[in-house]
């Protein structure tokens, strides 16, 4: 068989990148690991945004790599264009809800990500592409060093598949512990996952067996802070019910010896890199009934209005109430958190005077917490999906330890690195994004 594009995964890169060649009259097959493609974005709650200007992105993420930073924010525009040629819902997209969202420049939408990736689907196979479930690579096929497609094993057996572009969009190596621990660090493969169970790693083993480079640092990931401990552990039901971000960046996180750690304004996926690095990866949180009205009136599509203190409650985590500051800390003391109410009294103090004097400082939501009734959560770090990958351009080219593009290969979404490597700029914007650039990339030859 042959192609003009083999793609890779069939999450939001890759299903992007193929239903728009096969538009464009590519001839495209793609191959998933799962038995439906989706992947980590059929999970997701279809959030398309991204920083609002280069400039700003430039600033909060100043080790990302400046040419993909920039294709991002120049590109992003189109990206939007075309998930509403497919037809689906979208509310968008709007600047000022989220950077209010945010709390930097930033500009999004929400869509309907479930009836988007189903509809690329329908295109591929409509334009005559081929899609095959169940199926692994086995490895690529390379030839004077240019790949020429790959060799595929699926429930009929191995089949050699010839193609002139080959796109690496598995996802990422998060649902590996060993390539956790091996990038990320020594305690990252006891994390949680938070994602699909099927991105571990076979796009950046294939990219490296044809000699790609890495994307600089490779340590980093996104995640959330969720309760701690989950009764049942953490199931799919609960990847948004428990999403922690408004109560962190309202509250504040403190270590076993009552301490802060992190700037928590920033985010929960800010934060979970740092609790991450706690003896047992564990903090407490604690806010007061204004952070957690903040959290309420945040509505997402995918959970509407929650009370995630009394949902976590009930999972069986640790969560606490009290009228008063001196009681939830004897309660977190039962928890083992020590010099809770100390540690809040001080930073009430500072955050109402002198708050470029806290340690960490805190940028936003520079409010004390003093509306009770109080609450305090164990908190757990998770993962979903990691940040360092294969080494791209900004046409998606994979590029080798020498910069240069290797022949026939392109990488997008989370198997691809450098996008992002200080604050979080979007998942799905940047796989759209990039998956678009693979198939202009594709289709320019």
């Amino acid at each position: 068989m042959a192609v003009d594009l083999l793609v890779i995964g069939g999450g939001m890169a890759g299903l992007t990148a193929a239903s728009y060649a096969a538009t464009h009259g590519a001839a495209v097959m793609l191959v998933e690991k799962a038995h439906e493609v989706g992947g980590s974005a059929a999970i997701s709650d279809g959030a398309l945004w991204t920083a609002g200007s280069y400039e700003t992105i430039r600033l909060i993420n100043p080790q990302g790599d400046p040419r993909l930073n920039h294709t991002l924010i120049q590109n992003y525009p189109e990206a939007v264009e075309w998930v509403r040629s497919t037809g689906v819902e979208c509310n968008g997209p709007d600047r000022e809800a989220w950077t209010k969202r945010q709390a930097f420049d930033a500009i999004g939408m929400f869509f309907d990500v479930f009836g988007y990736l189903q509809r690329c689907k329908d295109t591929v196979l409509s334009k005559g592409g081929w899609i095959s479930t169940d199926a692994t690579v086995e490895h690529l096929l390379i030839e004077d060093g240019a790949v020429k497609g790959a060799a595929i094993k699926d429930r009929d057996g191995e089949t050699s598949v010839q193609a002139r572009w080959t796109l690496l969009a598995s996802g990422g190596f998060q649902a590996d512990p060993e390539s956790r621990r091996r990038y990320i660090g020594p305690h990252a493969g006891d994390l949680i996952l938070r994602s699909n169970p099927n991105s571990t790693g076979d796009g950046l083993r294939l990219a490296l067996s044809a000699g790609a480079g890495l994307a600089g640092r490779m340590d980093g990931f996104y995640g959330h802070l969720v309760p701690s401990p989950l009764a049942n552990g953490l199931q799919p039901s609960d990847y948004y019910r428990f999403v922690l971000n408004i109560l962190v960046r309202r509250g504040v996180l403190l270590d076993a010896r009552g301490q802060r750690f992190v700037d928590e304004s920033i985010g929960d996926y800010h934060a979970a890199h740092a609790v991450a690095r706690l003896p047992g990866a564990r903090a407490v949180l604690v806010g007061d009934a204004q952070a957690r009205q903040d959290d309420f009136a945040d509505v997402r599509p995918t959970v509407g209005n929650t009370d995630r203190p009394a949902e976590a409650a009930q999972a069986g985590a640790r969560v606490a109430e009290a009228e008063t500051l001196g009681e939830l800390a004897a309660k977190a003391r039962a928890w083992g958190y020590n010099g809770v109410e100390r540690t809040l009294l001080e930073f009430n103090d500072q955050v109402g005077s002198e708050p470029e004097c806290m340690q960490p400082l805190r940028l936003h939501y520079q409010r004390p917490l003093d509306r009770a009734p109080f609450f305090a959560m164990e908190v757990q770090p998770v993962i979903t999906f990691t940040w360092g990958g294969i080494r791209i351009d900004e046409h998606a080219r994979v590029l080798n330890e020498a910069g240069r593009p290797i022949p026939g290969l392109l990488a997008a979404g989370a198997d691809s690195g450098g996008h992002s490597y200080n604050r979080y700029i979007g998942g799905l914007a940047p796989a759209c994004v990039f998956g678009l650039q693979a198939a202009l990339q594709a289709l320019s030859e």
